[in-house]
């Protein structure tokens, strides 16, 4: 993940945290939007499966050459077997993973896994540990949403600015709650607060701080998916 989708993904959780608490009140005015706070909370899991991959290939490669059965059980997972996972059983599963990863540190450099993948796990794992406990009734929508990071930010960022426009619909009615949505949307670089309520800088949609892919076409080039 680039720097950018992960100060994204980092807000889109703060974000999470705050719509679970103030659950009570938004959710009486709109029960409707319960379908977009748990796919947010998909989405999340997701980029956490993003930050597992390269630590699994190179967990992989390893035991293809010289097999170590304290990394067995973490090289083993695929996509398949993460994406139906939730809560604390994908929080045991991740965990497992950046424990071997970080047993292994000095033998995935050679496999071309960096420090900074091997440290990113933990601070994701830390990130989504406090939400990994709410309930879901959609728990098994993570096999649908695995992709690269790009599409799982896009996927984040559609959510997110369907909870914008809501919001702002209560920005009258409930203003401490919209207060600390705001707070939380600002770690966005891309979101201002104008007279009017929730906005945008001009420039994109502010994934790469660019012209957007609309206008780059294939400049993006191709993105491999986390566990090819």
């Amino acid at each position: 993940m680039t720097d950018r989708e992960e100060a994204y993904a980092k807000m889109a959780r703060q974000l999470y945290r705050v719509l679970t608490d103030q659950r009570p009140q938004w959710e009486a005015r709109n029960p409707s939007m319960v379908a977009d706070f748990e796919q947010l909370n998909s989405y999340l899991q997701g980029v956490d499966e993003v930050a597992a991959g390269p630590l699994v290939r190179g967990l992989r490669a390893l035991q293809a050459t010289v097999p170590n059965p304290a990394m067995a059980n973490a090289a083993r997972y695929t996509p398949d077997q993460l994406d139906p996972l939730h809560g604390p059983d994908l929080l045991a599963a991740l965990n497992e993973i950046a424990a071997a990863a970080e047993g292994a540190r000095a033998l995935l450099a050679n496999q071309g896994v960096t420090d900074e993948q091997v440290d990113a796990l933990p601070s994701a794992i830390a990130l989504y540990e406090p939400l990994s406990a709410v309930p879901s009734t959609n728990q098994n929508q993570g096999g649908k949403l695995s992709g690269t990071a790009r599409e799982l930010t896009k996927g984040l960022k559609g959510v997110v600015q369907k909870f914008d426009t809501f919001i702002d619909t209560l920005r009258e009615e409930i203003p401490g709650l919209v207060e600390r949505y705001d707070e939380a949307r600002s770690a966005d670089a891309n979101f201002v607060r104008n007279s009017t309520g929730i906005g945008y800088n001009n420039g994109g949609d502010g994934s790469d701080g660019g012209v957007g892919k609309a206008v780059a076409g294939n400049a993006y080039g191709p993105e491999a998916k986390p566990f090819q």
